[in-house]
């Protein structure tokens, strides 16, 4: 099962598996257009096997997410579904961690309760030392996570940068601007990530099936990459114009960071059997009644979009988190 299988990175596994050696692949999105978009172009690829089947559906739903479980019975989950755009997401914090905490939860509710062997949540760099309520979410579902070691399936996370091609990402807006021969935006001429592609992400997640237990993960992704030097590189190959030009520096908004970080402090990476592929230590659950008792209490906030109290109680779900200026415009 892959949920937000009509994303930019369900989508891409998606088209892995078709042809792949699972005897069913269940693609689940709350899109009706994103699915349908997907359908077309499996249907273009001729595939007889596996048996795929499209599922609209929401994994906010119980009833919904419990009938397909019961239906389709997966072994393998692979969780794409989520609301990503930092900026965005600022001022609708209670639909994000609704959609990524909520969701999620869920999720692992069910899949803990099925026949589930194997569950691998897409997390961001975004969740080291949060800036951003994207961040923040991603961080709390790395938690949970890590809270359920003790089940028999693994329970795994991979912690991503950048994903090129991905929606939103920066390579498609800039060639877009360059299209319509419009200025690049960038938000700081400082401003650098870690970069991989769709391809590499695909590799990365269907490897990660191959770790025993239960893992934090992260990718070889080289080092941090200048926005600036790829404005650059795109300009000269599809502009003939001066660079200056074509650069308009937006400043960072709420909630986006100059340089992103791969781990906390207290973490530290080890290889795996898998090259390229470092597990990420140091992240544990020290008192899961304390964890699950704070988690409860963000849980009933966000239910009830109840701004009082909502800051302290991210705060003790994820003590590094940072909030933006509009954040805290929104909740006060």
């Amino acid at each position: 099962m892959v949920t937000g299988a009509g994303g930019s990175i369900g989508s891409a596994l998606a088209y892995r598996l078709m042809g792949g050696l699972a005897d069913t692949l269940v693609l689940l999105d709350h899109s009706e257009h994103n699915l349908h978009d997907l359908y077309r172009r499996y249907q273009e690829r001729h595939i007889t096997l596996p048996k795929i089947e499209f599922v609209q559906g929401d994994i906010l739903c119980g009833a919904r997410l419990q009938e397909i479980f019961t239906r389709y019975r997966p072994h393998v989950v692979f969780h794409a579904a989520a609301m990503k755009h930092v900026a965005a997401l600022e001022s609708d914090p209670f639909s994000a961690l609704e959609n990524n905490v909520v969701g999620t939860v869920r999720l692992l509710e069910i899949a803990d309760s099925s026949e589930v062997e194997i569950f691998v949540n897409v997390s961001t760099d975004k969740a080291v030392n949060p800036t951003s309520i994207l961040g923040v979410s991603k961080r709390i579902s790395e938690l949970l996570l890590v809270a359920m070691e003790s089940s028999e399936a693994r329970w795994i996370s991979l912690r991503l940068g950048n994903v090129l091609g991905s929606s939103g990402s920066v390579v498609p807006l800039f060639l877009q601007s360059l299209e319509e021969q419009q200025p690049l935006n960038i938000t700081d001429p400082r401003a650098s990530r870690y970069f991989l592609t769709l391809e590499e992400t695909v590799a990365f997640l269907m490897k990660s099936l191959e770790i025993s237990g239960s893992s934090l993960l992260l990718p070889e992704m080289g080092s941090q990459q200048s926005v600036m030097e790829l404005a650059d590189f795109l300009l000269r190959q599809f502009s003939n114009d001066s660079c200056n030009k074509l650069l308009n520096f937006t400043g960072l908004k709420d909630g986006e960071k100059c340089t992103e970080q791969l781990a906390y402090d207290y973490e530290y990476l080890t290889d795996t059997p898998i090259s390229h592929l470092y597990e990420i230590c140091g992240t544990g659950i020290s008192d899961p009644e304390g964890f699950a008792d704070n988690l409860g209490r963000l849980l009933e906030l966000v239910e009830h979009r109840e701004n009082a109290g909502f800051v302290e109680a991210l705060y003790a779900v994820v003590p590094e988190f940072c909030p933006s200026p509009t954040f805290l415009r929104y909740v006060h």
